[in-house]
């Protein structure tokens, strides 16, 4: 039997603007080659006058495609790990559960599962705030609210605090976020205590 379980996700499940935005946001970085395709298919010329400028700067543009790529993989690997997700905490016979899926395109996979008796948890803590630049650094930013430690020293942050609506929910060091995640922490912490 359930005592409490608690559902989060980044973007909420009505509103249907987020959800698109979001997955718009997955499929930004591979739009630069979608438009250059379309433009060679259409007309060859453009594709034929553009090579030589490829060959004269060609260190240029290794050095852009190699940032290009690596600013890819980042973007897609944080819309993929921390927006388009779903967290499920619960406690049921004494033990604490968590579940974290990945919701895109339609489809629900799981990406991290573990269970833990409450008896080995020996302190649930809520994480520490992170600096402003890491809100600058990383293009979808994301908070987790609450960080369990078991009596063998292994520590889980659970729990992505952040809402993909507007710039200060979306901002991990903004006083909104702080309230939803000590709001988190405070439920899973009584959820753990009971």
């Amino acid at each position: 039997m359930k005592v409490k379980e608690l559902k989060i996700s980044p973007v909420p499940e009505d509103k249907k603007f987020s959800k698109i935005y979001a997955h718009i946001i997955l499929i930004t970085p591979i739009l630069p080659i979608i438009i250059l395709s379309v433009l060679a298919y259409l007309n060859q010329e453009v594709l034929k006058d553009l090579y030589p400028v490829f060959l004269e700067n060609k260190v240029f543009l290794i050095i852009f495609f190699i940032f290009w790529f690596g600013g890819m993989l980042n973007m897609s690997r944080e819309t993929l790990n921390y927006l388009l997700t779903e967290e499920i905490c619960s406690v049921e016979s004494k033990t604490f559960y968590y579940q974290k899926f990945r919701r895109a395109f339609g489809m629900r996979k799981l990406m991290k599962s573990f269970e833990i008796p409450l008896l080995e948890i020996v302190e649930v803590k809520e994480v520490k705030k992170p600096s402003i630049i890491y809100y600058f650094l990383n293009p979808v930013s994301h908070r987790n609210s609450v960080e369990i430690e078991t009596r063998d020293g292994k520590k889980y942050k659970i729990m992505n605090s952040i809402v993909f609506g507007n710039r200060n929910t979306q901002n991990p060091t903004s006083e909104i976020t702080s309230q939803r995640a000590n709001k988190i922490y405070n439920e899973v912490k009584d959820m753990i205590s009971k």
